[in-house]
């Protein structure tokens, strides 16, 4: 792990995260973090970022993705893209553990974001996939939002 990055783990889903270039180091550019999905059941519920780009490219395992309408496979060395706006789930698709690296485009405040739903989740205030209370989405509205429909 590099000198300045700081790593977090959430309880209920066994997601780690490392953080890897901050909005602190990229003037609020680029949020760039390591993912790895110990569990082989993971899966992010369907949501979009209104303002933000979401990149996953596979270090190890594999991974799927729901986005726009669209299913997509990845494999260590694929990236995939959900523009802003866009409603996008994950998942792990290897049976074992994955790694995905992660860029969110700009950074907005996204790492406050997952540190409070990590916190949460330690604290018992999130559903039993990790979902979060509707007062930490309506705070972080900016970042994430729930699909239309």
């Amino acid at each position: 792990m590099e000198d300045n990055a700081r790593e977090i783990e959430n309880p209920i889903t066994g997601e780690r995260i490392v953080f890897r270039r901050t909005a602190a180091d990229t003037d609020g550019e680029l949020l760039e973090l390591d993912d790895f999905w110990v569990r082989p059941d993971h899966q992010v519920p369907e949501h979009l970022h209104p303002e933000m780009e979401e990149r996953w490219e596979v270090i190890e395992g594999a991974a799927r993705f729901h986005i726009g309408g669209s299913e997509v496979s990845a494999a260590p060395g694929d990236v995939v893209v959900a523009p802003p706006g866009t409603a996008h789930s994950t998942a792990n698709a290897a049976g074992g553990p994955t790694h995905v690296r992660i860029q969110m485009r700009p950074a907005l405040r996204w790492e406050e974001f997952v540190v409070r739903l990590f916190q949460a989740a330690r604290d018992g205030q999130t559903d039993e996939r990790g979902v979060p209370n509707a007062e930490l989405l309506r705070e972080f509205h900016r970042e994430l939002a729930p699909p239309p429909g």
